[in-house]
C-alpha cells in the first residue's frame, strides 16, 4: 500500500499556534524556565527512544530523535531533538508525558501538524460509535510517516489537569421552554418504542410527535450530576485543550521528581452500545486527592494520545 496516497487529512500550521508547552510544564513546576532544563538533563541519564508505529529504525525520521525519560518513571520528560548528519543539533520542543493502561480502537481522521514535524494534534474517531476526540500526539515525531487513513490503531488517552472540581450530586436545572420540552419527551418516547435504537427517520418522527397529556407539557427537571460530557478546544492547533465531565472509576498515585501526582481513571465518553472511553488524568494539586471513585468530576485538561500499534 502506498502510504503517501492514503494518508489522513493533513493541516499544516505554525508552531506558535499550538498550545503553550510553558503552560503545560507549569502544571508540574512553578519555575518551568529553571526546572525543566535540569529535568531534560536527568532524562538523558536514563533515556528511552520509543519507535511508535515504526517496525525498524529505517522507518524512522533520520532528521529527529524522540527521547523520553527517566526510563523507570511513569511520568516522563519528552524531547524532540533536531538531528543533522546523525548528530544532535538542538531541542525542537519538550513536553511532559505519561501513558494510560487503557487502549481503545481508533482511526486517525485528521492531523494538524507543525511545519517542522515536531508536534501535532490528532482528530481521532474512537470506538464503535466513532466518537471524535482531539489529542496531542506524544509520538508524532516518529509516527508522522506511518499513519494511514481508515487503518484502526490502538490508542491510549491521558491528560494533565488544569482545574478539577467535584460535581454536586444534586445538580440539576429546570427546563421550561415548550420546544425543548416537546423535543425531549418526543425523543424519549420514540426511543422507547424502538428498543433504544434511533430509527432512520428519527427527526421526522420527532417533528410529528404531539403531547398526549398535560404532563407531557410540564417543565423538565434535568439531572446534570451524572452527565458524561466532553468539549474540545475551539482554536486550530489547540483542540487538545478540552473541558470534560466524567465519572471516576479508578484512582492511583505516582511520584515524579519528589512530587506526588494523583491519577484518576475517568469515563470521558459513554455509549449504550459500546465500551466506555477511559482517560487517565494526572494532577499534582493536593486538593484533588480528596476526590473518590464513583464521584463525578469536571474541569479543563490537556489531552494526549499514545499510539504504538494497530488494532484488529
Amino acid at each position: 500500500m502506498n502510504k503517501t496516497s492514503n494518508r489522513p487529512e493533513i493541516i499544516t500550521i505554525e508552531d506558535q499556534l499550538f498550545g503553550s508547552h510553558v503552560e503545560h510544564w507549569s502544571l508540574l513546576t512553578d519555575t518551568p524556565t529553571e526546572t525543566v532544563p535540569a529535568w531534560l538533563g536527568q532524562a538523558l541519564e536514563h533515556p528511552e527512544m520509543p519507535m511508535g508505529l515504526c517496525a525498524t529504525e529505517a522507518d524512522m525520521d533520520e532528521d529527529a530523535w524522540l527521547i523520553q525519560g527517566p526510563s523507570q518513571s511513569l511520568i516522563q520528560v519528552a524531547q524532540v531533538i533536531e538531528v543533522e548528519n546523525q548528530q544532535p543539533r538542538a531541542v525542537k520542543i519538550a513536553f511532559p508525558v505519561f501513558n494510560s493502561p487503557y487502549k481503545m480502537p481508533c482511526q486517525v481522521e485528521r492531523i494538524i501538524c507543525s511545519d517542522r514535524h515536531s508536534q501535532a494534534v490528532l482528530r481521532l474517531s474512537v470506538g464503535k460509535q466513532q466518537a471524535i476526540v482531539y489529542a496531542f500526539d506524544n509520538l508524532y515525531s516518529v509516527n508522522h510517516n506511518q499513519y494511514i487513513a481508515d487503518q484502526r490503531y490502538a490508542v491510549s488517552l491521558s491528560a494533565w489537569a488544569y482545574e478539577l472540581d467535584v460535581v454536586d450530586p444534586k445538580e440539576s436545572i429546570v427546563v421550561d421552554d415548550p420546544a425543548s420540552i416537546k423535543h425531549h419527551r418526543a425523543l424519549n418516547d420514540i426511543l422507547a418504542q424502538h428498543q433504544g435504537v434511533a430509527p432512520h427517520n428519527l427527526q421526522e418522527l420527532i417533528d410529528q410527535w404531539q403531547p398526549q397529556s398535560e404532563d407531557d407539557k410540564a417543565p423538565l427537571n434535568v439531572d446534570f450530576s451524572k452527565m458524561v460530557a466532553y468539549l474540545h478546544g475551539e482554536h486550530l492547533g489547540q483542540e487538545d485543550e478540552a473541558w470534560f465531565q466524567g465519572k471516576i472509576v479508578g484512582k492511583t498515585s505516582t511520584q515524579f521528581m519528589q512530587d506526588t501526582y494523583t491519577l484518576f481513571d475517568v469515563i470521558l465518553l459513554l455509549s449504550d452500545q459500546d465500551e466506555s472511553t477511559l482517560i487517565r488524568v494526572a494532577t499534582k494539586n493536593p486538593a484533588h486527592n480528596k476526590f473518590e471513585i464513583n464521584q463525578y468530576i469536571r474541569g479543563n485538561i490537556w489531552i494526549q494520545a499514545n499510539i504504538y500499534s494497530t488494532a484488529a
